[in-house]
């Protein structure tokens, strides 16, 4: 997926100016200085994701409220930017674009560099029975895990977990361990499928989502359908404290695992948390189905913290990318540059400054998305609305004001 500096949504190379505001506490703040836009993927993803995000907000209550630096949106005004941001992408001349956004739109970054990483859709051989060869099962969902949300009692508390009731009392679900290493679900009808490679059901569960490719060709889509509610634990980081491995990236985990099978289940209990599925029914070429209930687009959909970054919500980013030969080595690093919509969420995205990509199916994606762990720059767009409330800003702090729009020119070669 190679990306050249000049290239651009619709041909052309777009760029917007924003002004800045330094409030002490907020993680996000109004951008200042000239933001050059420029975007390289194709003008129809981008319209697909953004189809998706106002699909969310057909549903979605209107009424959330979402803060970004000092200003707040409700969840209907953040449904109206998105469809402002379609008008302007569908009916403004490329060479045009840079004066529209930064007439029309405010962009907020947050206070700290972002990171980027990138997720994606595996493909695991499956069987709907077990047999000597499938032997890892995919489970669904439990009726006895319990989802509690804390605002049902506190309303301002919006944290919510899962359990299981026993003799009156919630406790803790079962563990990784527990579950797959000493089979505590085993013989329950759970399974939705059998796979034939424990690291790659594991990184399924990572993922959130897959496809299971059965011995007659057929292909069973799964998503997420619940976790049972413990703490992410990351092995990965886990096998670089303890020398295990050198390199971080997913294939370097992958690739110990497997060839160490004595030591694999220990290392992947380490991470208690373990994730159920549920079939889902989707088009081939459709991605799989985020946190917000609708397909994911390829290169056009990220994972943030919701607490932070609105859901449904336009941003750009602009970090490096990895480049990867067929054979899933990594040959290079390139720009990227583009328009994204925030379409869903993960236990291990956390924070204001966090972006998970999802990168796309298969093994070249998975493979590319290994390497993916980037600093770089991202900025969400409110488009045609105003906050429907501005908090007074600190003192010392520069409220946000409108700047015009300099010439466009080529982008820093830096971030």
């Amino acid at each position: 997926m190679a990306v050249t500096a000049t290239a651009g949504l619709m041909s052309g190379c777009y760029g917007i100016r924003v002004t800045v505001q330094l409030p002490e506490p907020p993680p996000y703040r109004v951008v200042s200085q000239p933001t050059y836009f420029a975007d390289d993927l194709d003008i129809e993803s981008l319209r697909r994701a953004v189809r998706a995000s106002l699909a969310y907000f057909a549903k979605a209550p209107r009424d959330a409220t979402y803060t970004l630096g000092n200003d707040t949106y409700t969840a209907g005004q953040i449904a109206h930017s998105v469809e402002v941001f379609e008008r302007i992408i569908d009916h403004t001349d490329p060479r045009r674009l840079n004066r529209r956004l930064a007439r029309e739109c405010r962009a907020y970054r947050p206070r700290e560099t972002a990171q980027f990483t990138a997720y994606y859709e595996p493909v695991l051989e499956a069987s709907l029975q077990r047999n000597s060869r499938f032997r890892y099962p995919v489970y669904q969902k439990p009726d006895e895990l319990t989802l509690v949300r804390l605002a049902r009692f506190f309303p301002d508390d919006p944290r919510q977990f899962h359990g299981r009731v026993r003799h009156g009392e919630l406790f803790p679900y079962l563990t990784r361990e527990e579950i797959d290493g000493r089979g505590l679900l085993r013989g329950r009808g759970l399974e939705l499928a059998w796979v034939d490679d424990p690291v790659a059901l594991y990184f399924l569960h990572i993922q959130g989502s897959g496809r299971l490719r059965l011995p007659d060709g057929r292909v069973l889509r799964v998503n997420y359908a619940a976790s049972n509610g413990l703490p992410y634990f990351s092995i990965g980081r886990y096998m670089l404290d303890h020398g295990i491995i050198t390199q971080g990236s997913a294939g370097a985990i992958r690739a110990f695992l497997a060839a160490n099978p004595d030591r694999r289940d220990a290392i992947m209990y380490k991470n208690p948390r373990y994730i159920f599925f549920r079939e889902v029914e989707l088009a081939e070429d459709e991605g799989p189905v985020g946190s917000l209930g609708v397909p994911l687009v390829a290169g056009r959909s990220v994972a943030t913290d919701h607490r932070y970054v609105p859901p449904g919500a336009i941003v750009f980013m602009s970090t490096q990318q990895p480049l990867v030969d067929s054979a899933g080595r990594l040959v290079g690093w390139d720009r990227l540059a583009r328009f994204a919509v925030n379409l869903d969420s993960g236990a291990a995205i956390k924070g204001p400054s966090r972006v998970d990509i999802y990168w796309g199916e298969g093994e070249r994606a998975g493979a590319a998305a290994g390497y993916m762990n980037q600093p770089g720059r991202l900025a969400v767009l409110m488009c045609g609305v105003r906050p429907s409330r501005t908090l007074v800003a600190q003192a010392g702090s520069v409220a946000w004001t409108r700047v015009e729009w300099p010439e466009t020119g080529r982008p820093a070669a830096g971030l």
